[in-house]
């Protein structure tokens, strides 16, 4: 079941809209939002930059910087509306955390952190959540 809970609410992106979300998401996250999630999904420097579609050196700059770029922020924000969805689906966060890194065969045998690198891809893995939560055959 979908949560009530403000978008991104749990690792620190606090957004009360999707209208706020996104202004949030073009100005760019704190590198501490970043960091916040790469622990929460036990993310190596590599996984993370992956996994935002970036090199680990754009992203060591960006932590000096002290702000992602919009296009990271997205990738981001998505990876982290997934990791919420996860977490609420598996009632874990050490469920939701395995669960992204173990191949699934409605991904054609993809993990879902992988999976979700594109637009398309999150759309999916969201998908796949909904069917695990609703009891479908995932």
């Amino acid at each position: 079941m979908k949560s009530s809970a403000p978008y991104g609410w749990s690792l620190g992106l606090r957004a009360r809209s999707a209208a706020e979300a996104s202004s949030r998401v073009r100005q760019g996250f704190s590198a501490a939002a970043l960091d916040r999630l790469r622990q929460r999904l036990d993310l190596s420097p590599e996984e993370t930059a992956e996994a935002l579609g970036t090199s680990s050196r754009t992203l060591a700059r960006r932590r000096k910087e002290g702000r992602l770029g919009a296009a990271e922020s997205d990738r981001l924000y998505r990876l982290a509306r997934l990791y919420e969805r996860a977490v609420e689906v598996f009632e874990s966060e050490d469920d939701a955390r395995r669960w992204f890194r173990l191949p699934q065969w409605a991904l054609g045998d993809r993990t879902p952190l992988a999976f979700a690198r594109t637009e398309p891809g999150s759309r999916e893995v969201e998908a796949l959540l909904d069917r695990i939560d609703y009891g479908v055959l995932a």
